[in-house]
């Protein structure tokens, strides 16, 4: 599964694939559920053992390590896009189509957040640090490497107590922000009163997305200008640049193109799900054991490591690795390939359908389905699209926003047909 299609790299694509139905999966849970009920597992629905054990492998293998794929992924294309024979022979033409191709982007973010709804859109993100990646083409890999571990440590830094007291509008929370507090230490009052405040906070979710769009728009425009600037240099810009650095590096080490040898693909799975497991997993125990206490959750979710997802990210690295060498599940593996080469136009088309399903102006589905069910929304629409992407690549070189993103950037028409 290593051998390329008219000059791509098929691990790559593969990779894309996953990661982009694995954003799939988060924006499920994020469009059809209020965002208290997505945190508390016990806020909404039955709490029964298929709802909570979905709840927890999205929290644990999904949630911030598809994303980090994705944006590893957008780290190595960008090496690929500079190659220094390519810079050689056009010259400053590719370095022009390399930051057009941004611009392009970023306009790309600001219409899907807007327009569309989805304020926790990345386009608008890689974009702007796709800007800064041009110096770096030529970094060494370990520093690159190191570069992105310190970055991502440093969006760990974000964690404010003092904003999760006024987040809390009231609730006590200790003076010295210790996120080692104990959660002997909240009086039942306090939780009942946190709780009370999030079920009002979910009743007026389910109020404003179950009606119209504008309605919405209005709604979600501060939050869209929050995340596309305080959220961005705040956190973001560390957070999803580090994870273009290590991509870069990565790719640089054979990892994301398929030249690692088979045991490393293999280590990069154990250790990489088993700490990341481990990592992640003893901060739901901990939420489990308290009996899903609501203040105890917010603590856990606001003391939450970025870096503590990079490890479940390398080990979605090591299995499609393994996969792609072991060559047996073409079946899989060819239709994710696929899908990855029509990630952009699949990435803005999961939010048409999620808004279309979910909110008022369409089906008005918001905050009446569970996990399991969300998770059948979410099988239907993955299975659609990589349907759609095999069929579609048969007749036509690129997906139809691909298409237009590449003509943007080159100032012409591109060739949509495939070659016969």
């Amino acid at each position: 599964m290593n051998a390329s299609v008219s000059g791509r790299i098929a691990q790559i694509d593969v990779l894309r694939g996953f990661a982009v139905l694995g954003m799939c999966w988060i924006a499920v849970g994020a469009f059809g559920m209020p965002y208290a009920a997505n945190a508390l597992p016990t806020l909404l629905g039955t709490p029964g053992t298929l709802n909570l054990t979905i709840w927890a492998a999205t929290e644990v293998y999904m949630e911030g390590a598809v994303r980090g794929l994705f944006s590893m992924l957008f780290g190595a294309s960008a090496l690929i896009y500079l190659d220094e024979a390519r810079l050689g022979s056009d010259g400053v033409a590719v370095v022009d189509r390399f930051y057009r191709r941004n611009l392009i982007l970023i306009l790309f973010g600001i219409i899907h957040a807007y327009l569309l709804l989805w304020p926790h859109d990345v386009l608008y993100v890689y974009g702007l640090i796709g800007l800064f990646l041009f110096p770096l083409r030529r970094a060494p890999t370990l520093v690159l490497f190191i570069g992105g571990l310190i970055l991502q440590a440093l969006s760990d830094l974000e964690v404010d107590w003092t904003a999760v007291a006024s987040w809390l509008q009231g609730v006590p929370v200790p003076a010295d922000g210790s996120a080692g507090v104990a959660a002997g230490a909240v009086s039942g009052e306090e939780s009942a009163r946190f709780l009370d405040w999030l079920r009002m906070q979910m009743a007026q979710d389910i109020e404003l997305y179950r009606s119209g769009y504008l309605d919405i728009f209005l709604a979600q425009v501060p939050e869209v200008m929050t995340q596309q600037s305080t959220a961005l240099y705040q956190h973001r810009f560390f957070e999803i640049g580090g994870m273009m650095l290590i991509g870069m590096a990565l790719y640089r080490w054979g990892l994301l193109s398929g030249r690692a040898s088979g045991g490393l693909y293999l280590a990069l799975t154990l250790l990489g799900y088993g700490l990341g497991g481990w990592l992640r997993g003893t901060e739901l125990y901990q939420a489990y054991a308290q009996g899903f206490d609501p203040l105890t959750v917010v603590r856990l979710e606001e003391g939450s490591l970025d870096l503590w997802r990079l490890p479940v990210a390398l080990g979605h690295v090591g299995l499609i690795g393994l996969l792609c060498r072991w060559g047996r599940a073409p079946w899989l593996t060819g239709p994710l390939a696929a899908t990855g080469r029509l990630a952009l136009t699949y990435y803005i088309s999961q939010t048409v359908i999620a808004i279309s399903l979910f909110y008022g102006f369409g089906f008005g589905l918001f905050g009446s389905l569970e996990r399991w069910q969300l998770m059948l929304v979410w099988l239907s629409i993955s299975l659609l699209q990589m349907g759609v992407s095999v069929l579609w690549l048969t007749r036509f070189r690129y997906g139809p926003l691909e298409w237009v993103w590449r003509s943007l950037t080159h100032g012409e028409l591109q060739p949509m047909r495939a070659p016969t």
